[in-house]
């Protein structure tokens, strides 16, 4: 009897005893759990003018852009902060996706890959652009269709630059135009080669969404010897000869070039290039100009004249 009271005390102790170790590798599990590890994501937005009311900032994998991890609305003034289970990031290098949509107006939604990281996750400045339509445009040469670089590109509507651009090597730019503009106005294209090419204007048709255009520039077909000038003072006249009072056959543009030939005291006689036809043809016109109005150009393209 005495022996079996003994085995049943032991029995009991050493099943709480056992209880009491459970316990406490269960509070170690949980206090693991507490103790994750977790990842600071952060941005900044800067949007000039423009007043959205509030931003929609999303995260998610590349792979599949319908699991989000998280998505939060911050309002102007808010600091863009998060923070996440570092374990729920992709491992693939870029593999993760933030979105950030602007509320409150015709806006862009803007994208921005990152890579898992055990620090802080920086996703930059995310610069709110209103939406657009968008033509990709490539600039060439006429004769021989290379590639036009470094050609400024400007946009405008009632005289007002809604935007502005520089083509890359390859002669390429991504025109963007507000979807808000006012469509009872035209919209104007110029470019600028700084007397490369000249200057090329057009009043600019816009298709709805992303299209493309490619524009042909011809240099000016001289003769040996001839020197461009770019005209420095907007509406200078092209006289028909070089005494005051003489025929004003038009009135030259700022940015026009001339190519001349003849020097005679305070003018200088030369060519310019009228584009027709909806730019489709040109024809060269002469006459005398002020020396004071146009400026010699350097590095500029040219072709000789057949003539």
């Amino acid at each position: 009897m005495v022996k079996l009271l003994s085995s049943g005390v032991i029995f009991i102790s050493t099943l709480v005893f056992c209880q009491a170790v459970d316990s406490l590798k269960v509070d170690e599990l949980l206090t693991k759990s507490v103790e994750s590890k977790v990842v600071e994501i952060s941005a900044t937005i800067s949007y000039d003018s423009f007043e959205p009311r509030a931003f929609k900032l999303s995260l998610f994998p590349r792979k599949s852009p319908s699991e989000v991890y998280i998505s939060r609305m911050f309002f102007p003034g808010d600091s863009i902060q998060i923070i996440l289970p570092y374990n729920i990031l992709s491992e693939d290098t870029l593999g993760n996706i933030a979105s950030l949509e602007p509320v409150g107006g015709s806006y862009e939604k803007l994208y921005r890959l990152f890579t898992k990281s055990e620090e802080k996750i920086d996703l930059g400045n995310f610069r709110i652009k209103i939406k657009s339509d968008i033509i990709k445009l490539s600039l060439i040469d006429g004769f021989d269709f290379k590639p036009i670089s470094k050609a400024l590109l400007q946009i405008s509507s009632s005289s007002q630059i809604i935007f502005s651009a520089i083509s890359d090597s390859m002669g390429y730019t991504r025109l963007r135009i507000p979807i808000n503009r006012d469509n009872t106005t035209p919209v104007v294209l110029r470019v600028d080669t700084d007397g490369r090419y000249p200057p090329w204007q057009e009043n600019l048709e816009i298709p709805k969404g992303v299209s493309s255009k490619t524009i042909p520039l011809y240099p000016m077909q001289v003769d040996e010897g001839v020197s461009i000038y770019k005209v420095v003072k907007e509406l200078s006249p092209l006289r028909k000869g070089p005494e005051n009072g003489s025929e004003t056959l038009f009135l030259l543009n700022y940015g026009d070039l001339i190519a001349v030939n003849k020097v005679a005291g305070d003018r200088v006689y030369g060519r310019v290039r009228i584009d027709l036809y909806n730019k489709q043809s040109f024809k060269y016109f002469e006459g005398w100009v002020l020396h004071k109005d146009i400026k010699l150009m350097s590095g500029h393209q040219t072709k000789k004249s057949a003539n």
